[in-house]
């Protein structure tokens, strides 16, 4: 377990005033409702994440007359030295850290009452109070960042059981490509997006390392054109990258993310090499990561994909990533695809699943880490509040090889428009994935948890259900896993703050 601060009086009396958060700041005051923070507080560190809604912007609430009580569901849990985590549903931002004294302030708001004081001010500003008989509706926002998951190619060096790309050596034209970067920009600024984030993905991008350089220049010279920022990431198996790669991806800041689903043999099961048994993919993902990567100071993200066969081994891709190399980790459900292999064998078993994040969880906590790394640790789930799972319809499109437009790319070969024409958002959103806000969702509308998980993918969740209304198949593993997800963003706050070694 974490071993605390060696208390002392002075500390312990600051201590118990205390109302950690990580953003905004609780002494800064706003006048309304969905005001974003000024410039200076940061956001937390990306973690990477293939289609992922982005948070809400972190707000103060504006205060108003009257009596006050708890958020409806506010969940609450004990942390060490007497501080208390809050978390309130209501919340943009991630669970509050309570000392002792403004947890017997809060408490004292169980029966309704009116605000006295500087404390309960910031209470209430942070959403862990609310007016009495309202029903506080978080503001929805609108992303800055139009994100396009580009697919390079169908090829792939691996042969993963669980792959939903038909394999083929089938690949992006760079007149393709670059029919797609110009369609992506131009309803960027349609849509008065202010920065563009390009997915290299496929199959394996870096089989077309060749393309993903020109497709990168067009970009960046459409990008100093149009005034629109340029974002871009490599979605990579890590195992074909060479040095020239990597300077490259170095020299123009391209972001990296790396598959690892396991160490050792656990990722060599899942992950083989094509037609070459007993290859040790582990090992040379490990050579890209620390030979190759962190040497040029690029810091890839990591996704682990969880099933039934590898959720053992979460906790020694927690230790290997999170902990020893300080890496953005994500850890992401298996959904089953009509191409996967051994369907029964990789089904998601709900107590392996549990037992192996919890497994992590615990591994994480024994050896902290100060930075904020809570983000990835469940499935689609976020510390910070979202209102959609998702970002297809809103933020989001895929372009296949070929140069037609899907909703996810786990729709690749179920394109909604044939080219690039027009409003490609509007078309995306008139698909048949339908992307509702969680209020929309039967299961959903009164969870403590609702703006976390957002209801979960709403094409897995349609997969199990047939409906795309209720929450998703997952929910009893998010009511799980999610308490303890935010305590370990509890406690890393206590860290941070100086209250934990």
């Amino acid at each position: 377990m974490l071993s605390s601060v060696s208390p002392n009086p002075a500390a312990r009396s600051v201590a118990a005033d205390l109302i950690l958060v990580d953003q905004p700041d609780p002494t800064q005051r706003f006048d309304c409702d969905c005001m974003t923070p000024p410039a200076q507080f940061a956001p937390p560190l990306e973690i990477e994440n293939d289609c992922r809604w982005p948070a809400l912007p972190p707000a103060l609430r504006a205060l108003s007359p009257g009596a006050y009580t708890h958020p409806r569901g506010a969940h609450v849990g004990p942390l060490p030295r007497g501080f208390h985590l809050v978390h309130s549903p209501e919340a943009t931002t991630g669970p509050a850290v309570l000392g002792d004294a403004a947890f017997a302030r809060w408490q004292r708001f169980r029966a309704p009452a009116a605000l006295r004081d500087e404390m309960d001010r910031q209470l209430a500003a942070l959403a862990l109070l609310q007016p009495l008989a309202t029903t506080p509706a978080l503001c929805a926002g609108a992303p800055d960042t139009l994100t396009a998951w580009l697919h390079v190619t169908n090829a792939c060096n691996l042969d993963c059981p669980y792959c939903y790309v038909r394999k083929s050596s089938a690949r992006m034209s760079e007149a393709t490509g670059q029919q797609a970067v110009a369609a992506v920009f131009a309803n960027a600024a349609r849509h008065g997006f202010r920065a563009v984030k390009l997915k290299y993905a496929g199959g394996e991008a870096s089989l077309h390392f060749a393309l993903v350089r020109r497709l990168h220049d067009f970009a960046a010279r459409l990008s100093a054109e149009s005034g629109i920022q340029l974002y871009e990431t490599l979605l990579t198996n890590g195992v074909h990258l060479r040095p020239d790669d990597a300077d490259w991806l170095a020299e123009q800041r391209v972001r990296v993310m790396i598959s690892l689903d396991g160490v050792g043999e656990v990722h060599n099961a899942l992950r083989p090499l094509r037609n070459r048994a007993g290859f040790d993919t582990f090992a040379a993902v490990a050579h890209t990561v620390d030979h190759l990567l962190l040497t040029r100071a690029i810091r890839p993200a990591v996704n682990m994909v969880v099933t039934g066969r590898n959720a053992h081994g979460a906790a020694d891709v927690a230790r290997w990533a999170i902990l020893a190399r300080g890496l953005p980790t994500t850890f992401t459900f298996y959904r089953p695809n009509l191409l996967s292999r051994d369907r029964a064998e990789l089904q998601l078993e709900e107590a392996a699943l549990r037992r192996g994040m919890l497994t992590a969880y615990d591994a994480i906590e024994n050896d902290l880490p100060a930075w904020p790394f809570t983000g990835g640790l469940l499935d689609r789930v976020s510390t910070e509040a979202r209102t959609h799972a998702c970002g297809v319809g809103q933020n989001y499109l895929v372009i296949t090889h070929t140069g037609a437009l899907s909703q996810c790319p786990m729709h690749l070969g179920q394109p909604v428009a044939d080219d690039l024409q027009g409003d490609l958002l509007a078309t995306a959103a008139a698909g048949p994935l339908l992307n509702l806000p969680v209020e929309q969702k039967t299961g959903c509308r009164d969870c403590t948890f609702r703006h976390r998980c957002a209801g979960g993918c709403p094409l897995e969740t349609f997969r199990a259900t047939g409906r795309w209304d209720v929450q998703s198949p997952n929910c009893g593993l998010y009511r799980a896993l999610l308490p303890a997800v935010l305590r370990l963003e509890g406690l890393r706050l206590m860290k941070v703050n100086g209250y934990l070694q």
